[in-house]
């Protein structure tokens, strides 16, 4: 599984024309506090899943010239049981632009930067759906795709559904019980990229890495 993993990465440097980075180690250091309304955020529970995020890349598919941002990721399970996964990831773009994971990426467009940019076994956000069994050998490798939309500059990545924590919260619109989530939250900037045919990979400080309840 590592060296399909590292062969991943070459196609996606050859892609891209730059150096991608290792995945970071998922260690959130600071905890975010409560917006008006809502609760305290909840510990992680004994049900919650194994969460390893990589890169987040700015890439042009070179069959239609059109650009889009690919995270991957893996996700296993150690809780010693069965448990059902079904992630949610979200952009907020740094003018206001809210991008949901495959929303307008073509099925085609969407294979190609697989094979660009992650590993061969990478499921995409549908197809990673499902029950994922107990152990790391059962892990599964994930990737993500938005089309290029907003400032680019400032992008917060939300990824729910790796924890079993939740709360019920008063909605301020409309007075009714609203159910937010324990949700994962990345900071990145992205300088301008001028020029189309280029490629550039996010940065971030693991420091600002955060949990809320969304």
């Amino acid at each position: 599984m590592v060296s399909a993993r590292l062969a991943a990465s070459v196609a996606c440097l050859a892609a891209a024309s730059i150096a991608l980075a290792m995945p970071v180690p998922f260690a959130p250091t600071q905890v975010a506090a409560p917006a008006p309304g809502q609760s305290r955020v909840k510990p992680a529970t004994r049900d919650d899943l194994d969460f390893r995020p990589g890169a987040l890349n700015l890439v042009t598919d070179e069959a239609t010239g059109q650009r889009y941002l690919v995270f991957t990721y893996v996700v296993a399970n150690k809780t010693g049981k069965s448990q059902r996964f079904a992630p949610r990831f979200e952009l907020l773009m740094g003018d206001g632009t809210i991008l949901a994971a495959g929303k307008d990426v073509p099925v085609d467009a969407a294979a190609r930067l697989r094979r660009a940019c992650a590993s061969p076994r990478a499921e995409d956000q549908f197809q990673v759906m499902g029950e994922i069994q107990e152990g790391e050998e059962h892990a599964k490798d994930g990737f993500v795709v938005w089309p290029a939309r907003g400032d680019a500059k400032e992008i917060t990545l939300f990824v729910t559904g790796t924890s079993a924590a939740f709360d019920r919260v008063k909605d301020a619109d409309t007075g009714k019980d609203a159910i937010v989530r324990r949700t994962w939250v990345r900071h990145y900037t992205l300088p301008g990229v001028s020029t189309p045919a280029t490629s550039a990979e996010a940065s971030f400080d693991t420091l600002r890495d955060a949990w809320i309840m969304r």
